[in-house]
């Protein structure tokens, strides 16, 4: 890690402590088991909550479904005061390429290119919005994966994952060559699918991973929507505690589903997160922000 950003650096609004809501918008073009219609409505509820409590998320959404679904439900993000980025212009590779290699780190530069590139000109193709930054599908890259976000002129990328790097923002380097990128690492454990969604089977080391974090905190792993929202509380305060970054992960289709037991995970999750978060923010107990946003205060900071 290059210049991770220091923990207790005061942030624009006076806080010790940032928080990113981040959403990988992807409906049923990647693994996700909800209804892409329902989740397409739900975006609408979404920023209004957002808005109710005067704060931004940042949505990364794949270029298909911005060409196919778009670009309605993609405005209301923008109008509402959020970020939009591409999560790649498909989720998973094989099906444009062929084969069984879904992974953007199983390519070569042409590759690569095209899913950057690609993912970028879906947004800007249909929406009034310059694009500054990306996630690819899964967090999984190579150095051509970097090498295209550079030489697309991107100024932030969100995947590495902070079992590894730590939850501060860094300039990433691979190999000999350090980018000038700035890295928002995200929350690869305890993110809203392992928490209620992963069979428990085939899926083992997502669960485990959560369960481990619950026990370590002493906190009930409830496999449900409520469930999650223990946990999240729980990362939020632990950031403030500790005067870091974190940076959440949701991906709306897993909120878009009709289960007795999960109920409504809208209702039962996503609300009850962003209004402590925005009462957070309120308070200036911690600076909730967009990538980009985050993006520009490193490079104040680092004066990159």
């Amino acid at each position: 890690m290059i210049n991770p950003l220091r923990k207790g650096i005061e942030f624009p609004n006076g806080a010790k402590s940032a928080l990113l809501l981040t959403f990988d918008v992807e409906g049923n073009y990647g693994n996700g088991r909800g209804s892409e219609d329902l989740e397409i409505s739900n975006y609408d509820r979404i920023c209004n909550r957002l808005e109710t409590n005067g704060i931004p998320a940042t949505f990364n959404i794949v270029g298909k479904m911005v060409e196919d679904r778009g670009p309605d439900f993609i405005q209301r993000m923008l109008d509402g005061g959020s970020e939009i980025a591409p999560h790649g212009y498909v989720h998973d590779l094989n099906k444009r390429h062929g084969g069984d290699k879904v992974y953007a780190g199983h390519y070569g530069p042409a590759e690569n290119n095209m899913q950057i590139n690609d993912g970028i000109q879906a947004i800007e193709k249909n929406i009034d919005s310059t694009v500054k930054g990306y996630r690819l599908p899964y967090g999984h890259f190579n150095e051509y994966s970097y090498d295209a976000m550079e030489g697309a002129r991107l100024q932030w990328a969100s995947h590495v994952g902070i079992d590894g790097y730590g939850t501060q923002p860094f300039q990433i380097g691979l190999g000999n060559k350090i980018y000038n990128l700035v890295e928002i690492p995200l929350d690869n454990q305890t993110f809203d699918w392992p928490i209620w969604m992963a069979d428990e089977k085939t899926n083992k080391s997502f669960v485990d991973a959560v369960r481990a974090y619950c026990r370590s905190r002493n906190i009930q792993f409830v496999r449900t929507p409520q469930g999650g929202v223990a946990i999240w509380h729980q990362r939020m305060f632990e950031a403030i505690d500790n005067q870091s970054v974190f940076t959440l992960l949701c991906h709306p289709i897993n909120l878009a589903v009709n289960n007795a037991v999960w109920r409504n995970p809208l209702e039962q999750f996503l609300f009850p997160v962003i209004d402590l978060l925005g009462e957070l923010n309120r308070t200036k107990e911690a600076w909730v922000c967009t990538c980009a946003q985050m993006t520009e205060f490193y490079r104040q900071v680092i004066s990159l």
